[in-house]
């Protein structure tokens, strides 16, 4: 899985690099975002488990660069501040790492204003707290968002889905587990 994820990543910078226009058509965006909705859903020999977790925060930084007016290939990572399970039981956490694809309405004469809507996959690193010698593993990562963006203000709506699993102690099995959320970045965007 992993050198899945690393040759995906070295292609999509491969190609940014290779199909990139020599013009100054790209994003770096700096995010802070509000996650109203975090579901954990775990599966342990055929018993599964759901519960939802606090509110959380966070925050993250895109890279994007336009191959025409329309379409943008990019690298980026977040981090989600940790943040308790509703019975309190543990902090938990994630740091994704993704390459993204944006898609944006091709308005003549609006290049600073326009709506879009992005989807990006890579992985993620949970970060999680009283595991009781349990080992956690990075996982897959998938989501996507719509969003628009007037000068330098970008607002995106971002459902993810964070896969990971946790190896429980003295190997008595793994448990698979999956982190729905849905978060509401705004952010600041330097066009370089």
């Amino acid at each position: 899985m992993k050198k899945v994820l690393v040759t995906f990543v070295l292609v999509c910078i491969a190609a940014i690099t290779v199909l990139a226009k020599p013009n100054k058509d790209r994003e770096f965006i700096l995010k802070l975002g509000f996650q109203p909705l975090n579901t954990i859903s775990e599966e342990f020999q055929g018993n599964s488990t759901s519960q939802n977790t606090k509110l959380g925060i966070s925050a993250g930084l895109e890279y994007f660069q336009y191959l025409s007016n329309v379409a943008a290939l990019g690298l980026g990572t977040s981090y989600d501040f940790p943040r308790k399970t509703n019975d309190n039981a543990r902090n938990v956490s994630f740091m994704p790492l993704f390459a993204a694809l944006k898609l944006r309405t091709p308005l003549s004469g609006l290049d600073n204003t326009f709506m879009f809507c992005s989807g990006r996959i890579g992985g993620v690193i949970p970060i999680l707290s009283n595991l009781d010698e349990a080992t956690q593993k990075t996982g897959f990562y998938y989501g996507g968002g719509i969003g628009f963006s007037i000068n330098s203000l970008v607002i995106e709506a971002i459902y993810a889905i964070n896969n990971y699993t946790v190896s429980s102690p003295m190997n008595a099995g793994t448990i698979n587990c999956s982190c729905q959320t849905i978060t509401l970045y705004a952010g600041y965007k330097f066009d370089i």
